[in-house]
């Protein structure tokens, strides 16, 4: 019988499994995993995003501007208007619609268009970057290409499969009803870290258990220890602190260790990713250990 967790690595790669119930299987795997951040931005791939959160990389786009000019006789031209710097967030669209509704404009007939505001069309003609002699600029829109559109829907679809293969590697078991999860098992957290890392494009990685060359390069080795540590979003000061007390205490179960991990897990400590607490204080037990050699 096929795991959650198969079912979403068969999804990704069937086309006749739709992108959005594969993101509902994922939802149900990073809920019960208990990896808040995965599960949340299933939630706003499948609703939208709202004005006040940040779009992950894969969601704004780079696309052509065309101008529509009116001159003597009612006559009219449409013309490609050339990028300016003080224009770049005109020439960007953000796409923070759900979905479903990405999905609905790929499989149009035609390109999307997306109309400017008057007032950016009057901003962009005064700026005198580009005129056509006799001729006042009327409108401007952008166009998005349904193959982009495409692109950003088979990406999150790689997404999902990348969730669904780092934790079939250490945790087949992940995602089932009573499976591991993050507060029975520490270990998950780089799994969800490197995930959530994936998902937002950051580019940070840390070492897991399994990664045999990352726990060479990791074991003993403090200046690398410290390295993994700042790359989860603590401060210099504070990823100094963790590193002299795992260092000096030869264990992330004594006191101070278990104190500073509760610093980390209430807001104490502060964090300069957008990843949950819990996360990253497992992360820190995890490269603690690699660093021991536990």
């Amino acid at each position: 019988m096929q795991t959650l967790l198969d079912q979403i690595i068969d999804g990704a790669t069937d086309d006749s499994v739709s992108t959005v119930n594969l993101l509902r299987k994922v939802q149900i795997a990073a809920t019960r995993v208990g990896a808040d951040d995965v599960s949340e931005w299933t939630k706003r791939e499948l609703a939208g995003y709202d004005d006040e959160t940040d779009l992950p990389a894969y969601r704004s786009t780079i696309t052509s501007v065309t101008g529509l000019f009116t001159g003597p006789f009612q006559s009219q031209i449409k013309q490609p208007l050339p990028p300016h710097p003080d224009f770049i967030d005109q020439f960007t669209i953000r796409m923070r619609q759900p979905l479903a509704e990405l999905q609905a404009f790929a499989s149009g007939d035609d390109d999307p268009q997306l109309n400017w505001p008057a007032w950016e069309v009057k901003r962009y003609e005064e700026a005198g970057i580009f005129g056509i002699e006799f001729y006042g600029l009327f409108s401007a829109w952008n166009s998005i290409p349904r193959q982009s559109l495409m692109g950003i829907i088979d990406t999150i679809r790689n997404k999902a499969m990348e969730f669904g293969l780092a934790l079939q590697t250490q945790f087949p078991e992940a995602g089932t009803v009573g499976g591991p999860s993050l507060s029975t098992e520490p270990s998950l957290a780089p799994v969800v870290f490197n995930t959530t890392n994936n998902i937002y494009g950051s580019g940070n990685s840390v070492a897991t258990g399994s990664n045999i060359s990352q726990k060479a390069k990791l074991l003993g080795n403090r200046d690398e220890f410290l390295r993994q540590v700042t790359q989860l979003g603590l401060s210099a000061e504070d990823a100094e602190e963790f590193v002299e007390i795992v260092a000096s205490e030869k264990s992330v179960e004594s006191e101070r260790a278990r104190g500073f991990l509760s610093k980390v897990r209430t807001g104490a400590v502060a964090l300069g990713l957008s990843i949950s607490s819990e996360v990253i204080s497992g992360s820190l037990i995890e490269i603690g250990k690699l660093f021991l050699g536990q």
